[in-house]
């Protein structure tokens, strides 16, 4: 199975945790992190994200799960 890069910060006007994966942005409140990732730090906003590869993302109700 393929991995695909994601990446999460915080996304302070909305005070949500935002996943990026497959080119949508979504919204949470809370993640579980499955797998290995690193951070990385950007010139401009958001400053600090962090990053890996993962096979699939599951949506629960305030909850992603990156597995």
């Amino acid at each position: 199975m393929r991995k695909y890069r994601f990446f999460y910060h915080y996304n302070k006007p909305n005070n949500k945790i935002t996943v990026h994966y497959k080119g949508s942005c979504l919204l949470t409140e809370n993640i579980e992190v499955q797998v290995p990732c690193n951070s990385k730090w950007n010139k401009q906003q958001p400053k600090l994200v962090i990053q890996g590869f993962c096979k699939n993302i599951i949506i629960e109700d305030k909850l992603i799960k990156i597995i």
